[in-house]
């Protein structure tokens, strides 16, 4: 069920491009301070066509305009993607479950689950999303299943049935 976790990119400084690092880091600095502090979103970035371009989100500009900022100091830059993680309560809330049932899969082993600290255990978003789709497609091929083996019975039968299913779990 766990996917690979990080994707990691560390970039240095190439001395043939230091001016146009520099040009964009000055570029940056004089918005902002023409703006007095960090943009709007009203930054763009653009490919070669006349309207091929996307605006920035602050988010986006910050990164960067950080990467610019050590790049242009000499320093290397490493990004690191790094799936969200969850408490268990967020994940019963994800899952529509209670914290104390979340515990359970997790020590059944049944749902991924990881101690970063010392504490709390920690669950990937990913992890749980993958969980809920699998439980889905189980609830889906246990009606499939029953309406086609059960679909002409009566209700005597169905009550019968529902007793032996519990019995089961």
């Amino acid at each position: 069920m766990s996917a690979v976790r990080a994707q990691d990119t560390t970039v240095s400084p190439a001395p043939e491009q230091a001016d146009q690092i520099a040009t964009l880091l000055s570029f940056m600095e004089a918005h902002e301070a023409h703006r007095g502090g960090a943009p709007e979103p009203s930054f763009f970035l653009s490919g070669a066509g006349e309207h091929d371009r996307v605006e920035l989100s602050e988010q986006l500009y910050t990164v960067l305009r950080q990467t610019a900022a050590a790049l242009s100091q000499g320093q290397s830059v490493s990004i690191s993607a790094r799936d969200q993680e969850l408490t268990t309560q967020q994940a019963g809330e994800i899952l529509g479950i209670s914290r104390p049932t979340v515990v359970q899969l997790i020590e059944s082993g049944e749902l991924p689950a990881h101690v970063p600290g010392t504490v709390r255990r920690k669950l990937y978003l990913s992890d749980v999303l993958s969980y809920r789709d699998e439980i889905q497609s189980r609830r889906n091929a246990f009606i499939t299943e029953s309406s086609a083996r059960y679909g002409d019975a009566d209700v005597d039968d169905i009550s019968e049935l529902l007793a032996e299913a519990r019995k089961v779990r």
